[in-house]
């Protein structure tokens, strides 16, 4: 039944991306159409057919690579290395006025090639402008960007629930110490969280990392994940910009890099706010008489910024020792309570190893906001993100890798992930590919939209076409490029999931 379960979010995964890639195509497929460009062929997926069929002249099919997708558009660009094959032909000036042009004389059935090797040659096709260049290649990237809006508006009449601690900027526990990567070492090196040295305290506001103002704990993390600073001796590092007790203070800190994917970080965590969710029998949390619903707000006098805070603070306690433990009753309204508990020592699974940690005995219920975001401030914080990703890849002082990246596989786990939390969590993330998908596709890249724009714009400064054979040397080129990338990429996905 749980295998069941799971296949029903993958699928749900599947279909949300089979989507996308779907109106990304149609943006393409809808602008050659009113343009009226020849049209042979809209393909969900590269490489083999898996199963189509053909209407008004259009092959629409569903191809054996999962990769991504295309509509073949011989004016623009021949597909038809990508199958193998060719579909214009190679003596042909896709500059000719194609007088005497019919849409019969183009080929778009795969299974009446040798009629076509046999008989006469394809006419010519039609001449199209610059315009009609530029707008058929960009309008996959416009359709994606109108879906990413089109669900940010949902999201924003109906609203989607989040914890506090993602909307916060406010530092609710700092790591005393954090596993610095090693790949000598298995389980990485102890060494001193850089937070902690650097001073920075629970309950202190991070206003700017780096000097760029920053909206929420997601947009920090980010932003010392994609860090680019460096001293002059070339060790890492983050300027954060803080406000405590009223005063604005800026730090330096010194981030450490954090397993395989030797990502940024210097340990820290966000202030939240939990409830007691559920009491464990026989514990001291029990025994005393917490119940579900209170808040925890003060352990020993020192307030609780986070759950993390309090587990810290457990795990420092002298065995037998007794703590004062405050609470709201009933929650943040209610009445001020103090306990007076001694935390039991009791060994708990941690993934595929058996810890000892000390506990009083409840998990935590952390407290959630239903948000309302303005559809264009999500999608430009979208737009950021991504553009912190791609500098930080092109970056030597970032340690953003292309291994860092997610490939289909990955995508299609996050997306299942997202599914089994609930549907307006799974369209916040669609909008989140959505952008990224849009912004990758306009990059100058041979094979992608932004690089159909890059040669069509260079053919037009040139005042003459770029020969055909350079073209076609060009994109397989960067088809093979593209795969071998798709498949790097995949590995790391498969090793994130399947640890």
């Amino acid at each position: 039944m749980s295998i069941l379960y799971d296949f029903a979010f993958i699928f749900v995964a599947l279909f949300a991306l089979g989507f996308t890639i779907f109106i990304h195509e149609l943006g393409h497929f809808l602008a050659a159409r009113q343009r009226g460009l020849v049209i042979l062929r809209f393909s969900i997926g590269f490489g083999p057919k898996l199963f189509g069929w053909t209407r008004n002249g259009v092959e629409y099919r569903l191809s054996a690579i999962p990769f991504g997708g295309y509509v073949a558009l011989p004016q623009l660009v021949d597909m038809g290395r990508l199958e193998g094959r060719r579909e214009i032909d190679e003596n042909s000036n896709h500059e000719e006025d194609g007088k005497n042009f019919k849409w019969d004389d183009v080929n778009t059935d795969d299974d009446n090639e040798d009629e076509d090797e046999k008989g006469a040659k394809p006419k010519p096709l039609p001449k199209i402008s610059y315009i009609d260049k530029m707008l058929v290649s960009v309008m996959g990237a416009v359709f994606n960007m109108l879906l990413a809006f089109a669900l940010s508006c949902v999201l924003y009449f109906f609203g989607y629930d989040v914890s506090d601690a993602q909307l916060t900027t406010k530092v609710g526990y700092v790591a005393d110490t954090v596993e610095r990567w090693n790949p000598l070492v298995s389980e990485g090196e102890e060494v001193t969280g850089p937070a902690k040295k650097a001073g920075l305290l629970a309950g202190d506001e991070i206003i700017r990392v780096d000097g760029s103002p920053v909206e929420n704990f997601m947009d920090i993390q980010n932003r010392i994940v994609t860090g680019k600073e460096q001293t002059a001796q070339g060790s890492r590092l983050v300027y954060l910009t803080i406000i405590r007790n009223g005063q604005e203070k800026e730090l330096e800190i010194y981030p450490e890099v954090f397993g395989p994917e030797e990502m940024r970080i210097i340990g820290i965590g966000p202030k939240e706010t939990f409830f007691i969710g559920e009491l464990s029998p026989d514990m001291p949390a029990e025994k005393m008489g917490l119940e579900a619903g209170d808040q925890p707000i003060a352990i020993d006098g020192n307030t609780i910024h986070s759950f993390y805070q309090v587990v810290d603070y457990l795990s420092q306690t002298e065995n037998n020792q007794t703590i004062a433990f405050t609470v709201r009753k009933g929650g943040e309204k209610g009445p001020e309570k103090t306990y007076d508990l001694v935390p039991v020592e009791k060994e708990i699974a941690d993934g595929t190893s058996v810890i000892s940690r000390k506990l009083i005995g409840f998990t935590p219920k952390f407290k959630t906001i239903t948000t309302y975001p303005n559809p264009l401030t999500l999608i430009v914080r979208r737009v950021k993100d991504m553009y912190l990703t791609l500098t930080g890849l092109v970056s030597p002082q970032s340690d953003v890798k292309l291994r860092n990246m997610s490939g289909p596989v990955g995508i299609v786990n996050h997306l299942s992930v997202f599914a089994k939390i609930g549907f307006k969590k799974l369209l916040w993330f669609v909008v989140f590919i959505n952008v990224n998908l849009a912004i990758l596709n306009l990059l100058p890249i041979p094979v992608l939209d932004g690089g159909h724009m890059m040669f069509a714009t260079i053919e037009k400064v040139r005042g003459k076409p770029l020969p055909i054979a350079f073209l076609e040397r060009a994109q397989m080129l960067f088809v093979v490029l593209l795969f071998s990338f798709m498949l790097y990429v995949t590995f790391f996905d498969v090793q994130r999931i399947f640890p």
